[in-house]
């Protein structure tokens, strides 16, 4: 004769218990990475907005250099460097 096996309730409601504790954590943690990937991509936006800031100001300081302007400014900081002397 077979052996019969059966489930309790008591079984069926800690298995569903575990499983939700689970379900929860897990909808917890796709939560807090959607939060840190909110941060991370802002933080890339503003990095981003900086090097093309930075990009720009090396454009004008690249231009100053090729109109001579720089040498305008170098004789005048050794001008007066010599007067303080």
């Amino acid at each position: 004769m077979a052996n019969v096996f059966y489930v309790t309730l008591k079984e069926l409601e800690q298995q569903k218990e575990t499983l939700m504790e689970e379900f929860n954590n897990t909808k917890d943690g796709i939560l807090k990475l959607e939060v840190d990937m909110n941060k991370m991509k802002n933080n890339l936006n503003a990095l981003s907005g900086a090097v093309q800031q930075t990009d720009k100001l090396i454009a004008v300081a690249k231009q100053h250099g090729n109109d001579g302007d720089w040498k305008v400014e170098e004789k005048t900081v050794k001008a007066q460097a010599k007067k303080k002397k």
